[in-house]
Parts: structure tokens; C-alpha cells; sequence
């Protein structure tokens, strides 16, 4: 039986690795600095490691609790890509009250439901 092959990153070391998603409880390690593992999903593609800017937005979205999992359709939806874009869903999430994790999943920032007036 094959198993299903998930990502793993290492944000210090900026590395991804492709391991069997398996239901252990005890946490991955990096092979470089033995660091523990963030279960990114199996839809992550890891961005070159000498694009620092990319690997910090990767940092903020993983620390919100934004994975890359495959959905039905094929992929794991929108992410932001700059920090451009995760500051004005954060900026978002305060002005209307919508919790982090859910904003930085929008595509556009509805910013007409935050005018009051």
C-alpha cells in the first residue's frame, strides 16, 4: 500500500521535505538543524530559498494556522503572496472583527463591509 506524501517546512533553514503523512504523535525534525517541523499540506509548492520575502509571508500564514491541503476542486485555494496583501487582510481582520485565519483567505478584501457611516 502507498502511502500519501505530504509537505513539512523548516522556516529557518527555508526547506520543504515531502514525507509520508503518517498519525504519529511525536514531532518531525529537520535533517539540517534538527528543529521541528510545520505540516505545510500536500498542496504546498516551497518558494526558492534565497526569496526572503516569500519565506516571510510563508512564516506569517503558517503561524496564523494556514495550510496548503488539496480540496476537492484540485488545490488549496487563495494564499497571499506578498506581505502587501497579508498586511491589508490583517489590517481587515481588525477593522471588521473577522478572525485572522479566515481573512487571510480572501481573495479580495471586502473593505465596503468595514465603512461605517
Amino acid at each position: 500500500m502507498a502511502y500519501t506524501k505530504t509537505s513539512y517546512v523548516c522556516l529557518p533553514c527555508r526547506a520543504s521535505y515531502k514525507q509520508p503523512y503518517g498519525s504519529g504523535t511525536d514531532a518531525r525534525r529537520c535533517p539540517r538543524c534538527a528543529g521541528t517541523l510545520i505540516h505545510a499540506g500536500s498542496a504546498f509548492a516551497a518558494p526558492p530559498r534565497r526569496d526572503a520575502a516569500a519565506w516571510r509571508t510563508l512564516t506569517l500564514l503558517l503561524n496564523a494556522g494556514i495550510r496548503f491541503h488539496k480540496s476537492c476542486c484540485g488545490g488549496p485555494g487563495y494564499r497571499p503572496r506578498t506581505r502587501h496583501e497579508v498586511r491589508e487582510r490583517t489590517l481587515y481582520a481588525r477593522r471588521s472583527g473577522e478572525p485572522l485565519e479566515r481573512a487571510l483567505l480572501h481573495p479580495e478584501v471586502p473593505w465596503e463591509r468595514t465603512i461605517t457611516g
